[in-house]
């Protein structure tokens, strides 16, 4: 998902739960912040592969699939899992969130699933 929409400052304080008086569970997200690019390639601040891989490149992400337990066809559906579900649900977010078109135009192909993150 950082990849995907350009939030790159992720760290491992980047963390959130729900708490229900009984039991604890992960929140789906925290504190994502898509981050400007100046340039065409961006790195993640936390490293995901095995060898300190950063660059923000799904490729890349789904070569360390085993890292997470994850083989190829798994890692592959969770890719595309989530790169869908950002192409179907952008615009009702960015609306949600009250941006303007050209606000929301900005974000799209720059943060939001940049051309570099499909090299």
């Amino acid at each position: 998902m950082n990849i995907c929409i350009g939030n790159t400052d992720d760290h491992a304080r980047n963390h959130s739960a729900f708490w229900d008086g009984h039991e604890l569970s992960l929140t789906p997200a925290y504190d994502l912040c898509p981050q400007p690019r100046s340039g065409r390639e961006a790195n993640q601040a936390m490293a995901f592969g095995p060898e300190g891989q950063r660059a923000s490149r799904l490729r890349l992400l789904r070569e360390s699939a085993p890292v997470y337990h994850l083989g190829d066809r798994g890692a592959e559906d969770l890719i595309q899992g989530v790169v869908a579900a950002i192409r179907e649900s952008f615009a009702a977010a960015a609306d949600r969130a009250r941006l303007t078109t050209a606000e929301a135009e900005a974000f799209w192909g720059r943060q939001i699933l940049n051309p570099y993150i499909f090299e």
